[in-house]
């Protein structure tokens, strides 16, 4: 049951209340509904699934003895989550006076904090609040977190996985790979005469290039492939589960659709193409995910003596395996 305004007009910090008691309930709605948005669960196990769906909730409230899943379980459920946002949220517990056994147990599980019944309206209050400033402190803590690994693995100008973050998940790849004895194959793209479009048309231009060069990339892709930007014009694919034909019908499709765009900027239509190397672990003499890399990078290297706006699937230079 939740009270008051549906959750897009609400605004009031949410507190998840597990209590199977109707006059704990009404209680603590009655003292906390001025700030705080209750959000209740009949038992714990109503209670974990309303965490694991609602991101917004800020404290845990919970009594001990509920059907079907404890407030004990829940707390251990709670610390043992893998999901940050629930293992690291504020749980108060909910115990009688003289129950000494299940205050323990609950510290044991990871409780923050304890209200005693008959709950005393400040104490309730206060206690909330701090929980609920923790509460935020830590939020914004994981944010900061995540902006900065986020920051740190990413591209500033593309978005995409810079240098370092792309070589990482292919390693992490090519020992998967070797483990489960799957394919793995990467593509290296370069921009053609990327330099002419920065002299002819301004460096502004040519990071707009980039930019879309790098959202044409990231729409032909599947989900589970990983783009990179690891040179100024050049850009990596990584291809899981991918075949030498499969990643050479790619490349080709990426070569294509290149070739037939059109860049519009602020104050030119620019055309660009690009060159391709391609290369596939299990067809290589390859152990390593530099080695698979400098064999990508070779036949980039042969596409673009042979004329450019080609791919190369081969070390004789070939487009295809005709």
């Amino acid at each position: 049951m939740v009270h008051d305004n549906p959750a897009g007009t609400d605004s009031r910090p949410r507190i998840l209340l597990a209590e199977d008691s109707q006059t704990s309930k009404a209680m603590l709605t009655k003292y906390l509904s001025e700030n705080y948005r209750l959000i209740e669960a009949k038992d714990g196990e109503e209670a974990w699934q309303i965490l694991t769906a609602d991101e917004h909730i800020d404290v845990v409230i919970t009594d001990v003895n509920m059907p079907r899943m404890t407030g004990q379980q829940l707390l251990v459920k709670i610390r043992k989550s893998p999901i940050s946002r629930i293992a690291s949220i504020p749980v108060i517990v909910m115990t009688t006076a003289n129950d000494s056994v299940d205050k323990n147990l609950a510290f044991l599980n990871g409780a923050n904090d304890f209200l005693t019944k008959p709950i005393d309206v400040m104490e309730l209050q206060a206690r909330v609040n701090v929980h609920y400033k923790l509460s935020r402190t830590i939020r914004e803590l994981e944010e900061s977190r995540h902006a900065l690994v986020e920051q740190a693995s990413t591209d500033p100008l593309t978005r995409l996985r810079n240098r370092r973050s792309f070589y990482d998940q292919g390693a992490q790849q090519i020992a998967s790979v070797k483990r489960y004895l799957g394919e793995l194959s990467v593509l290296l793209t370069d921009i053609d005469h990327f330099k002419q479009v920065n002299d002819r048309y301004g460096h502004q231009a040519g990071d707009e290039v980039l930019v879309k060069v790098s959202n044409l990339l990231g729409g032909i892709v599947r989900n589970g492939d990983v783009v990179g930007r690891i040179g100024g014009e050049e850009f990596a694919v990584l291809l899981p589960e991918t075949n030498r034909l499969g990643a050479a019908v790619l490349a080709e499709r990426i070569r294509a659709r290149i070739e037939k765009g059109e860049i519009v900027t602020a104050d030119a239509r620019i055309r660009v193409t690009v060159s391709i190397g391609m290369a596939t672990f299990s067809a290589e003499s390859v152990d390593t995910f530099d080695e698979l890399l400098a064999v990508a990078d070779r036949r980039l290297y042969l596409a673009k003596n042979s004329g450019r706006n080609r791919i190369c699937v081969s070390d004789e230079g070939k487009s295809s395996f005709a």
